[in-house]
């Protein structure tokens, strides 16, 4: 007999992922800006956050199994792109976040068994 996956599974998973990230960056300082900010059908940013004169555009990937490679092989040169992009349209859409004095960077959370590892600057 196959094994069915509950279909919300995924979903859920994430979302235990991301409230995870969310209490890590709080816990750190950080003011959360925007949960799954989503530009239309290109993609999602899973959250933005804010400190002093630094945004982060941060991927939340929470696995539970290594089985194809464990998060850190997760961001390919697409999901790249896709952030680069939904990021761009974040900026222009709030331009009073655009600042020759603020540092933009791409982070990771990554949650293994419940605990977050933060991955600084995965790509630039």
């Amino acid at each position: 007999m196959p094994i069915v996956k509950n279909p919300g599974y995924k979903n859920s998973l994430g979302k235990i992922g991301e409230d995870i990230a969310a209490s890590f960056f709080k816990s750190n300082g950080f003011e959360i800006i925007k949960r799954n900010y989503r530009f239309g059908k290109i993609g999602e940013i899973d959250i933005i956050v804010k400190k002093d004169s630094m945004i982060i555009f941060a991927e939340v990937k929470n696995r539970n199994s290594s089985e194809y490679g464990g998060p850190y092989y997760s961001i390919t040169e697409r999901k790249k792109q896709t952030l680069k992009k939904v990021a761009s349209q974040f900026l222009h859409a709030h331009p009073a976040l655009l600042s020759k004095d603020i540092t933009y960077r791409f982070d990771m959370i990554a949650i293994d068994n419940g605990k977050a590892e933060w991955i600084e600057d995965i790509f630039r």
